[in-house]
């Protein structure tokens, strides 16, 4: 592994690893922590931004090449994803209003999920001469087993709050979880290919992170969902080591993908 590969893992253990120690310790410092989960989280995802723009620059050729509308989609859906994330800040910071939800915010992260689910489904093309029946019918079976053992008790007291709110409220509580298991599906298929097919190789660490990634975003939007639904979520909340943790992985992700083809 090149010096740079480790420095880039280590990094993101690190900054993770502090995350954590912060959110752990946040009661010694609550004024500090509310500022802190609302500038800290743009900064996180302008990571995720500039390693897919890493990406893109290396794999860009042409608007016709298949390569670069995948890093394109990549870049796009973080992007939305920052907006998001900025969007929040300027809500709670300049607009004193503590937890923006549903709004403007939402209509970026949303949109985020057409440009990544169509970078994966472009990817997945990319690959389908080396994907079986076997292996889709694979990747149905993981999603569907931990929506049964683990989404499923969180869905139901989220849907069973959410019947009570508002329809916009129940439907964004809804769309995210359910957007999120789209992608991890699509994902799940290229972990696959990437480790059991003559494709094997340190691509795969790529996916393993780009997974993840996306299953970090499945627990964090199901945790914030029902924490919000119940008035329970707060700026500084536990459940955001998720989010960040995610955009970390998917910074790496991007990375190790563009370094290793």
């Amino acid at each position: 592994m090149a010096t740079s590969d480790l420095i880039a893992y280590w990094l993101c253990l690190i900054t993770a690893i502090g995350l954590a120690i912060v959110y752990i310790f946040q009661s010694f410092y609550p004024d500090f922590m509310y500022t802190f989960s609302n500038v800290f989280a743009p900064i996180v995802a302008s990571v995720a931004v500039l390693s897919s723009l890493f990406a893109l620059r290396k794999y860009w050729s042409n608007i016709g090449s298949r390569l670069s509308k995948i890093w394109l989609g990549f870049t796009l859906g973080m992007l939305l994803w920052f907006l998001g994330e900025l969007g929040w800040a300027v809500y709670t910071m300049v607009l004193n209003i503590k937890i923006p939800y549903p709004s403007i915010a939402d209509v970026f992260w949303l949109s985020g999920y057409l440009p990544l689910f169509i970078a994966l489904l472009l990817y997945m093309q990319l690959l389908k001469p080396a994907i079986s029946g076997k292996m889709f019918l694979g990747a149905w079976v993981i999603v569907a087993g931990m929506s049964a053992m683990v989404i499923s008790p969180l869905m139901i007291p989220i849907l069973t709050e959410a019947s009570q709110q508002d329809f916009i409220t129940a439907s964004v509580s809804f769309a995210y979880p359910s957007l999120d298991l789209l992608l991890l599906l699509t994902a799940i298929l290229g972990l696959l290919v990437f480790t059991t097919t003559r494709l094997k190789g340190r691509i795969g660490k790529a996916w393993l992170l780009i997974n993840a990634a996306i299953l970090l975003n499945v627990f964090g939007d199901m945790t914030f969902s029902y924490t919000t639904l119940n008035n329970t979520y707060y700026n500084g909340h536990p459940q955001e080591l998720l989010f960040l943790w995610g955009y970390l992985a998917f910074a790496l992700a991007f990375y190790v993908h563009a370094r290793e083809l």
